[in-house]
């Protein structure tokens, strides 16, 4: 694995990563800069790209800003921007303002706007900000589906039965079949079944979606009541109703996942890994059978009918620890590249005095020394004494899946 510093200034806190692949290959990455962690006392978005795949990154633009005097002027801060890549070219970049200024005050109506960016020439130059409308959820995600409609994913957060202490976060989605000139919704998430083991309220939030072969939408959720994982919730009808989550195997999933799918039809998604005080950087990767186990319309059903029922199709790496005594990473970002392996990037403080933006390339045999396509289990036990002599010939079978595939080819939510 490389590791590639996108942008670091010591004296700028650069946080909240997101990376597109523009049509003309241009990487094209977007972040915030402000002075910590929070959007205080300015807030910009800033946009940088690469034209040799994220070996070398060109200068800052600022698409939106809010200077210090702006925001006491009650214009609000910039928070966490992302961007998307459509079929016919346009560039879409998603930003939450904030309008308020204390927590308490976050728990009541219309928080903040949402405001959506476009660019036309692979980044160069950027339309807006348009006002979307969605004032009631922060920390966007956004997604253009198969059949060309455009989704949002959103967090809203209400005050629990003793207001801030016990407040509640729910997740949202708006749907756009006008590309983004109006939207629908909220439609909302369900909570899980059961009540956490912490004793609080379900706070799922800063969900991502995927799309699967079948039209079936897949979003990836962040959960602080338990805290222990991500969640996944389904939807067959594009967005407008959501299925019961269900737990996923992405451990202390606390920071915002990015989602999406690979050439080979597998879901990747990197997200923040918190345990203790530490926050690292995971790669978490499933197999397309593996993200619809727990779908509604799959109840009963095995992923791979050659694995055993105890097989989970999935893998897990660490990218990346902060080793910062002020320890802040993990909202991150990724994209295939043509050659298959992964450009990443996030932000993290680390050696540095500030956060900042760093870039990794990921190589399959960086995590998973098979290849792509699948996830499979061969274990070594004694009633499997030829295991070695099993793995290569599955690893030539693998190979030969590999070879016939026509990559022109894209999957949905593919990245």
């Amino acid at each position: 694995m490389q590791t590639i510093t996108v942008s670091r200034n010591d004296e700028i806190y650069e946080a909240f990563a997101d990376v597109a692949q523009a049509a003309d290959g241009t990487l094209v990455c977007t972040y915030r800069e402000s002075m910590g962690h929070s959007s205080r006392p300015f807030s910009r978005i800033i946009v940088r790209r690469s034209f040799d795949r994220g070996l070398t990154w060109g200068p800052r633009q600022v698409v939106v800003g809010r200077s210090e005097e702006e925001t006491a002027q009650g214009l609000g801060r910039l928070n966490c921007s992302r961007i998307a890549a459509c079929r016919d070219g346009t560039l879409l970049l998603i930003v939450d303002l904030l309008l308020k200024d204390t927590f308490e005050e976050y728990l009541e109506p219309g928080t903040c706007m949402n405001l959506l960016l476009r660019s036309h020439d692979n980044g160069a130059t950027w339309e807006g900000p348009e006002e979307t409308g969605m004032t009631e959820g922060i920390v966007p995600s956004i997604k253009e589906l198969s059949n060309g409609d455009l989704i949002v994913g959103l967090t809203e957060q209400w005050p629990g039965q003793q207001g801030t202490e016990d407040f509640v976060e729910v997740q949202t989605c708006y749907l756009s079949a006008d590309r983004g000139q109006t939207w629908e919704g909220p439609f909302k998430v369900p909570n899980p079944e059961g009540a956490p083991c912490t004793g609080g309220p379900w706070r799922l939030n800063e969900g991502d979606f995927a799309e699967m072969d079948d039209g079936t939408l897949v979003l990836y959720m962040r959960e602080d009541g338990e805290g222990l994982s991500g969640w996944k919730s389904f939807s067959g009808d594009g967005g407008r109703t959501w299925s019961v989550p269900v737990r996923t195997h992405m451990m202390r999933c606390l920071g915002r996942p990015s989602v999406g799918r690979l050439r080979s039809g597998e879901v990747a998604i990197t997200y923040r890994v918190a345990c203790g005080l530490a926050t690292s950087l995971g790669l978490y990767v499933e197999t397309a059978a593996e993200a619809l186990r727990g779908s509604p319309a799959r109840a009963g059903a095995s992923a791979d009918p050659e694995q055993s029922e105890g097989d989970t199709e999935a893998r897990f790496a660490f990218l990346d620890n902060d080793r910062a005594l002020s320890a802040d990473s993990g909202y991150s970002g990724w994209v295939q590249l043509p050659d298959g392996t992964l450009y990443v990037v996030n932000y993290i403080t680390d050696d540095a005095p500030r956060a900042h933006i760093r870039g990794y390339v990921v190589g399959r045999e960086d995590w998973y020394l098979f290849p792509e396509g699948t996830i499979r289990a061969n274990h070594p036990l004694s009633n499997n004494p030829h295991y070695y002599d099993k793995a290569q010939q599955m690893a030539l079978e693998q190979q030969r899946w590999v070879d016939e595939r026509d990559w022109s080819r894209r999957v949905p939510t593919q990245k």
